[in-house]
């Protein structure tokens, strides 16, 4: 649970003022991840005006979807160490961040653009992958540009029959 405290501190924009990935927790205990209340209810704002616009455009699906990505330059395999769901404050959507350890033995910060977290009565979703702590994946992904620097996950060919 460690990599979730430092996340919103570490994980941010290039002037360091504002966090990316807003884990699912920060939102009932902001002040545990240095978050302010207001912070969380302008997030929470955000979020509820991306769901405003897909109600606008009658989308009926029970998750958004991600654009298509660009194919990988990163190809490899390993097994998830921990991972968790929360807000992507720059794409403005929900996805997964989770600790890989590669087969070669080191250990990657991994993006997955899929991710489920439930706020009260409220479930917000983009993707019906489900990966849990201990799943052997084989990916394809892209280096991010954020701080810290870190994989985006583009596919999962081998995953719950996943082939793109």
């Amino acid at each position: 649970m460690l990599i979730l405290a430092i996340l919103t501190v570490v994980f941010s924009d290039s002037g360091k003022t504002q966090p990316l990935f807003i884990p699912a927790d920060a939102f009932r205990n902001p002040r545990a991840y240095e978050l302010s209340r207001g912070a969380v209810e302008d997030y929470l704002r955000d979020m509820n005006q991306i769901a405003e616009a897909r109600a606008m455009l009658e989308d009926k699906q029970p998750c958004a979807t991600v654009e298509p990505q660009p194919a990988g330059e990163v190809d490899g395999s390993g097994t998830i160490v921990e991972v968790t769901s929360g807000w992507n404050a720059d794409r403005r959507y929900v996805t997964s961040l989770a600790r890989v350890k590669l087969k070669s033995g080191d250990e990657v910060l991994m993006e997955f653009l899929f991710g489920t977290m439930t706020l009260g009565r409220v479930t917000w979703c983009s993707g019906t992958e489900r990966l849990k702590e201990g799943d052997t994946i084989t990916f394809s992904a892209v280096k991010s540009a954020t701080t810290p620097a870190h994989l985006i996950c583009v596919s999962l060919p081998d995953h719950h029959g996943r082939n793109e």
